[in-house]
């Protein structure tokens, strides 16, 4: 009772903070005006018609788990319409046209008034939140209204405030959910010491979608011409922090092409990345097949290819790993059968954990250490096909989690 009663302050007097503080941030003026018009977009999408499957994802990389579990509802489950909600600007504006889904919209801010405004309008059937998305006031509200929550591709920890002593309000959240899709056994105990027994260790569901990645056709007309059957090593999802430690390789030849992939792709960024460069470069957005071919640095400033120029490389790195929880994706390059490059924050990602012990993708900590494992992995091919083809192997071994999972939907409700 405490903590819903803190909560729900602490929800009520946040919003319009954060409207302020939108006058000054783009992204958080995204955040805050985009959830202004969800109600409209409900509306206008005809939410109170129909039987809907909700889906919801915090951002882009939930997104990216939540996407093959969409297209595989959409196949078995034909006559329910998709409803999918983004708490993220990062996600939403990326993927707010995603084709498989009917109706896309922010998640409206967790208020009681809220919440009962939405799913008294909206006629849906089931929610699917996915990982780390517990929201009290919405699962109070399904609760209430008898719609089953189905909770996929979740990992539990000790440290996680479900757990403590002092969480307890928190880990009430917990019992209202139908089913649990687990990424590993952890979570499946850990939820089990609470008496929850509904639960399923399910693997993730990216690692259907990196796989069926690669059997696509990856073919980008700037990279056949830039590469030219050159080795290619790609930065992606690169920060500031990645931008200088890998800036001593932006300033002398190698006997490869480098494509570095921000994650951010504003003025600010790019202009600052660009003057670590000493070496005659181009930018995707003013390509030219006459002038930049020949040039061995490639920036990417423009969002949604990094997953196909992955494709074109003989080793990657992968950017975020120098911020606590904040490593980006490496099943993506991994499902290439190439190695992986990653800062030293990893151990909270399940995947970069497992390929670090396996030896398919290395961490590093500094300059020095990116130096050596670069030159390790450029000038050993042996090691570098041995590497690939453990990162490979790991993602063939790892499919099908979309499918139990739709298995178990059935089940559960046939």
């Amino acid at each position: 009772m405490l903590f819903r009663l803190i909560y729900n302050v602490i929800i009520e007097i946040s919003f319009p903070i954060l409207w302020i503080v939108g006058l000054f941030s783009k992204k958080i003026n995204l955040f805050t005006r985009g959830r202004s018009i969800a109600f409209k977009i409900l509306k206008s999408k005809l939410l109170d018609q129909g039987q809907w499957a909700w889906f919801h994802v915090a951002s882009l990389g939930e997104f990216e788990q939540a996407k093959p579990l969409i297209i595989a509802y959409k196949k078995h489950f034909p006559k329910d319409k998709i409803l999918l909600t983004f708490f993220s600007p990062s996600g939403y504006e990326i993927k707010k046209n995603f084709s498989y889904a009917d109706c896309i919209c922010y998640l409206p801010w967790d208020t009681t008034k809220n919440v009962n405004r939405f799913l008294d309008f909206c006629n849906v059937k089931l929610a699917i939140f996915v990982k780390y998305e517990f929201w009290p006031n919405f699962f109070n509200g399904l609760h209430k209204r008898k719609i089953p929550v189905y909770s996929v591709s979740s990992i539990f920890r000790p440290q996680q405030l479900f757990f403590r002593w002092y969480g307890v309000g928190y880990r009430k959240l917990l019992y209202g959910v139908k089913h649990y899709f687990v990424q590993n056994d952890l979570s499946k105990k850990l939820l089990n010491n609470l008496g929850i027994n509904a639960v399923s260790v399910n693997g993730d569901t990216r690692i259907d979608r990196v796989y069926q990645m690669v059997k696509q056709e990856n073919k980008l007309e700037i990279m056949d011409d830039f590469t030219s059957g050159i080795k290619c090593f790609v930065a992606g999802s690169t920060w500031p922090e990645d931008h200088n430690l890998i800036e001593d390789l932006l300033k002398k030849k190698t006997p490869l092409k480098i494509v570095i992939v921000p994650h951010e792709v504003s003025r600010k960024v790019i202009g600052n990345l660009e003057k670590k460069i000493k070496l005659p470069y181009a930018k995707w957005s003013t390509y030219d097949i006459m002038k930049d071919s020949k040039k061995r640095i490639l920036i990417v400033d423009k969002i949604g290819e990094l997953s196909k120029i992955y494709s074109y490389a003989a080793f990657a790195y992968v950017g975020g790993g120098f911020k606590n929880k904040k490593l980006h994706n490496t099943l993506e390059p991994a499902a290439f059968s190439i190695p992986v490059i990653i800062g030293p924050y990893f151990k909270t990602f399940q995947e970069a954990a497992a390929l670090v012990g396996l030896g398919g993708i290395f961490s590093i900590k500094n300059k020095s250490e990116l130096k050596n494992i670069f030159d390790y992995i450029l000038l050993n091919d042996q090691i570098r096909k041995k590497a690939g083809m453990i990162n490979g192997k790991y993602i063939s071994k790892s499919i099908g989690a979309s499918s139990r999972f739709i298995n178990k939907l059935k089940e559960l409700h046939s």
